[in-house]
């Protein structure tokens, strides 16, 4: 799940990037606005990830989830995405549109 919510005051879109029962190790978010380098999401209740994100509005950013499990890596896209597009590995970015 994405939830997007525009901050008028602070001129930001605060996204909230959660996946569930999502039963792995380890969840990160890497994304072109933090140079490809993995940020970990919380783990809640339940299986349970989320990560909020403070982005500029009005601008498209790629990312990927990387799923960590008994130290095997897995890149996948959250299918709530704005949209997909072909990346430079052969594969695809998830686009969000803040």
């Amino acid at each position: 799940m994405i939830k997007k919510q525009f901050v008028k005051s602070r001129n930001i879109t605060k996204v909230t990037f959660e996946l569930a029962e999502v039963d792995v190790d380890n969840v990160q978010l890497i994304a072109d606005f933090n140079k490809w380098q993995p940020v970990p999401f919380k783990k809640l209740k339940g299986n349970k990830w989320q990560l909020v994100q403070e982005l500029t509005p009005g601008q498209s950013y790629q990312f990927r989830y990387v799923l960590e499990q008994q130290g095997q890596r897995e890149f996948i896209n959250d299918h709530n995405a704005d949209a997909l597009i072909q990346n430079d590995q052969g594969t695809e970015n998830a686009v969000l549109n803040a």
